[in-house]
């Protein structure tokens, strides 16, 4: 890591025109981009990143060219590209809280080393932070108070500055951010190897891998060599199979065999080199049943097309071979089916025999299963009848109001109900009147007195009207 210090007492920022650090060539003249507008994306003369290791190695050299960025400018470029990963495009969100968390320092100095970035052309603005409802921007008019809030988040594109490019000798092709890195130059080359060389004793204290990994082929678990057991193949197996026309499986030799050739092509193939050779000698065994030998399965299998990216070649070998012999291009390896169209009723007598011997699924159910579902049936009904006492549910015969209708003029509203009533005469009993007026009450003595009274004024009257006729 350069001395920081030292290149920050050594600048001199001019009053005007062109930022540059004395004792540096001219190739090497920077200019500070303090213009916002030039600190977009759409804007900026730098390229995209996406890999955090080239950010940290740019912002390393870019660092000494601005008169107050230092070491704490590192932190929070280290900080940037430890989040590189979580984007496809390496795009940063900009966790201002969380990072100030990180860092320990104050949220004034995270923005003021933020803004170094920006002037050093190491990140550009791909969305400015607001205050603005995010979630009411992508609910639109579907958006109500309880959804809640969350504003908009800063976010920021790592950049590789053209001054940095021209350092480490890179051959760039277009300029700005689409600009794409295309090779190196001579003194790039030399850099690049002397930094991969110094780099070499660290990658030998690793363990040593088995092979070198692949540009196109990448490491997958389904690679792994298949354990030293081998399955036994009895003759009773190969019997059963030639009896129903099925190729015989490979005894241990012709397994043996069987994986040496697929090393040999494995030698041959360069996509192949780290699959598993049981694997391939797996899915190439109809050709090598068929007698092919490496050279002829070299002459084959490279003539094919591999697709980009190719994550399981073995897997890529079986698709292929019964592809192409489905199409024709290699010659079957497996015994003809049968051919159907010349059967001459045997077959669909046979299914008949077959579907008229076994009873179709509800004859079974009704001989088999159904008696013994009854009588579980009965038996449970009758066992819950014996534990179950009865309970008397009276419900109403006929309307409320015809009932209250039929009842005695001198019953009290404090009667029974008309469901206790009907219950009342289900069980035998007699239903309550209501209350009974103790004879102390003065004014139901007096009721009492009345009725009668008019109840003999009334029978007078009918004895009169019965002689009125004779005395007439």
């Amino acid at each position: 890591m350069p001395d920081h210090t030292v290149s920050r007492h050594a600048y001199r920022k001019p009053s005007a025109g062109n930022t540059t650090t004395p004792g540096l060539s001219s190739c090497t003249a920077f200019t500070l981009i303090e213009a916002p507008g030039e600190q977009e994306v759409n804007t900026t003369a730098s390229r995209q990143l996406r890999r955090g290791s080239d950010f940290l190695t740019a912002a390393r050299y870019m660092v000494r060219h601005h008169p107050r960025a230092g070491t704490t400018t590192l932190r929070l470029a280290a900080v940037f590209a430890a989040r590189m990963h979580r984007s496809q495009h390496g795009h940063i969100a900009f966790n201002l809280a969380a990072t100030v968390d990180e860092l320990g320092v104050s949220r004034r100095t995270v923005l003021a080393h933020a803004r170094y970035l920006r002037e050093l052309g190491l990140i550009a603005w791909v969305e400015h932070g607001s205050k603005r409802n995010a979630l009411r921007t992508r609910s639109g008019n579907s958006w109500t108070p309880g959804n809640g809030y969350r504003g908009t988040a800063t976010i920021y594109a790592p950049l590789a500055p053209p001054l940095w490019d021209q350092a480490q000798g890179h051959r760039i092709r277009g300029t700005g951010y689409r600009a794409r890195l295309i090779g190196y130059t001579d003194k790039g080359r030399a850099q690049a190897v002397a930094a991969a060389r110094a780099r070499k004793p660290r990658a030998r204290s690793r363990p040593p891998a088995r092979c070198t990994p692949s540009v196109v082929v990448t490491s997958a678990p389904s690679r792994l060599q298949v354990g030293s057991g081998e399955k036994k193949n009895t003759g009773r197996a190969r019997t059963q199979r030639r009896a129903r026309g099925l190729p015989a499986p490979f005894t241990s030799d012709e397994c043996r065999q069987g994986i040496a050739l697929a090393e040999q092509l494995q030698r041959e193939v360069w996509w192949l080199y780290d699959t598993c050779s049981r694997r391939i000698a797996y899915a190439l065994r109809p050709l090598i049943a068929a007698g092919w030998t490496a050279a002829q399965l070299a002459a084959e299998v490279s003539a094919w097309g591999v697709p980009a990216h190719l994550r399981d070649p073995a897997a890529y070998l079986h698709h292929e071979l019964h592809r192409r012999q489905h199409l024709g291009e290699l010659p079957p390896t497996t015994p003809p089916a049968r051919d159907l169209s010349l059967d001459d009723g045997t077959r669909y007598e046979a299914m008949l025999r077959d579907r008229a011997r076994s009873a179709p699924a509800w004859q079974r159910y009704a001989r088999q299963i159904r008696p013994a579902l009854r009588d579980e049936l009965v038996r449970r009904r009758r066992r819950l009848r014996e534990t179950t006492a009865p309970v008397y549910r009276p419900i109403l015969r006929e309307p409320e109001e015809v009932f209250l209708a039929s009842l005695p003029a001198d019953t009290w509203t404090d009667a029974p109900t008309p469901r206790e009533i009907y219950a009342a005469r289900a069980r035998g009993e007699h239903p309550s009147r209501g209350w009974v007026l103790p004879l102390s009450d003065e004014e139901w003595l007096q009721h009492l007195r009345e009725h009668a009274e008019a109840a003999r004024a009334c029978d007078r009257l009918r004895q009169i009207w019965q002689t009125l006729p004779d005395a007439l």
